[in-house]
């Protein structure tokens, strides 16, 4: 889990930059796969406002093509092993 977006950076940037602390291991949460909607990647970065270093956080961005490739059906081959073949298919 991550905190809520920093309000000055989230200000700053007009709504854009999503900046978030990391909870920790102490904070995971156990969801059920059929409730999600779309990815994201939290990106680490170091911001400073004034100066002021905020510390290491992570940014949000969503994961472009996800949406598209459900649509789509995308299909791909996984590759467990070297003696293992799964074909998946995204519906």
């Amino acid at each position: 889990m991550y905190s809520r977006p920093n309000p000055s950076l989230l200000r700053l940037s007009v709504n854009t930059l999503w900046s978030c602390e990391y909870e920790g291991d102490a904070a995971l949460r156990f969801i059920d796969v059929k409730i999600i909607q779309s990815m994201v990647a939290m990106v680490p970065h170091t911001p400073a406002i004034e100066g002021v270093d905020l510390g290491e956080r992570f940014f949000l961005v969503e994961k472009p093509g996800f949406d598209v490739a459900i649509i789509a059906g995308i299909q791909e081959n996984l590759r467990v092993d070297e003696n293992i073949e799964i074909d998946s298919i995204d519906n």
